[in-house]
């Protein structure tokens, strides 16, 4: 009786895990497409003819252009290809480490600072909502 008891809970614990797992994952790919969503219309509106993003400087020939994914990703210090990854919702979760880079390198106002926190970290947003 006690190892039913024992297992009925285990069963009844694994399936509420995967239920809530289930809906965390759901919630993040939402969060994931917004975040991406953000990111990209944040670069494209960045004035083409801007010098610096944050501290890193853009190249005299690259002026007068629209910010690139790879100017971008170069001014935070990530590849390329992640920052593609980010932009298009296909990477994992960002670090807080790298959302501060990212606020930097747009020189993003606390309002949208905040905002990206939130986008890229969605348990800021379950918590802001206890």
């Amino acid at each position: 009786f006690f190892m039913l008891v024992c297992a009925r809970r285990t069963v009844g614990n694994v399936l509420l895990f995967a239920l809530r797992y289930r809906t965390m994952a759901a919630e993040t790919v939402g969060s994931q497409s917004e975040f991406a969503s953000f990111l990209k219309t944040r670069r494209r509106s960045i004035p083409p003819d801007s010098v610096t993003l944050g501290s890193w400087e853009r190249l005299p020939v690259r002026r007068g252009r629209r910010v690139t994914q790879e100017e971008i990703a170069e001014a935070v210090g990530i590849s390329r290809n992640w920052y593609r990854r980010l932009e298009s919702g296909d990477a994992p979760r960002a670090s807080a480490k790298l959302l501060d880079r990212l606020a930097k390198a747009f020189q993003f106002t606390l309002e949208e600072r905040t905002n990206l926190f939130m986008l890229g970290i969605p348990e800021i947003t379950q918590m802001r909502s206890i």
